[in-house]
């Protein structure tokens, strides 16, 4: 396992130097114009919520428009609901973030790490629509089986918190269990390629804990930055799925992986 972590953590770096060297870096813009699209849908998404339910309450006490206390408590309502919405949608996003950014990745992903096998090993893969409709689906599904995990976990690592002293130790189970499901689901594009069924990967990453932990770690911790780890957990996805990709077959070459 210590060589498996090993490998997983400095194959970022090699990931980095592979994709300046192979000319794939505007793959980042990608993950750029998704932000701005996901940014401009947050912020109309919010409006449409504070309108609705700066509404609703007006309604509900009764204040007419126009009246006497309407533009006064009108724009307090507005401002009180605008604040709550931005900040339990963050408090959602926050968690789910990772997750939803490797939903909407999927189809680059599911490119990236093929085409990196392809340069690294000289593997040809025509193209086939079916078959990457497919490689696609499986992605999303295995990153919201992932993401559903890990809110279960969490949730129970928030109980096992509640414990004097042991439960001290949960922020570190919860970063770990991260790290894991986002490994796994960057890997999982190489493992579909080598023709293991779900369920075989699920068992080939519990036999390669070492590589899953090592490769979700960076997206992980990116993830956990206060308000801009959202932002950049796209473009960290894109060399995350790269260095995946190089390591489950330097582990494969040193004779250090388990496939099945």
């Amino acid at each position: 396992m210590v060589n498996q972590l090993k490998i997983g953590f400095l194959a970022y770096g090699k990931a980095n130097k592979f994709i300046r060297t192979n000319k794939l870096s505007w793959l980042y813009l990608i993950p750029f114009f998704i932000n701005i699209l996901l940014f401009v849908a947050a912020m109309t998404g919010a409006g449409l919520l504070t309108e609705g339910a700066t509404g609703w309450f007006l309604d509900l006490f009764g204040l007419e428009k126009g009246g006497e206390y309407y533009e006064f408590v009108g724009a307090f309502v507005w401002w009180f609901f605008y604040i709550v919405i931005k900040l339990v949608s963050w408090i959602i996003l926050h968690f789910i973030s990772g997750g939803l950014m490797l939903i909407i990745l999927s189809p680059l992903l599911a490119y990236l790490s093929e085409r990196t096998e392809q340069i690294l090993k000289g593997n040809n893969y025509p193209f086939n629509l079916s078959q990457f409709i497919k490689d696609v689906f499986r992605g999303v599904l295995i990153a919201t089986r992932d993401t559903i995990l890990q809110l279960l976990f969490m949730l129970f690592l928030l109980l096992f918190s509640l414990i004097p002293v042991i439960g001290w130790l949960s922020p570190f189970f919860m970063f770990i269990i991260g790290a894991y499901y986002y490994g796994f689901s960057f890997i999982d594009y190489t493992c579909e390629r080598k023709r293991l069924t779900l369920k075989q990967s699920i068992h080939f990453m519990r036999n390669n804990k070492g590589l899953a932990i090592s490769n979700g770690t960076i997206f992980s911790i990116v993830i956990m930055i206060p308000w801009i780890g959202g932002v950049l957990a796209g473009f960290v996805a894109v060399t995350s799925v790269v260095a995946a990709t190089l390591s489950v077959y330097e582990a494969e070459d040193k004779k250090l992986l388990k496939l099945r």
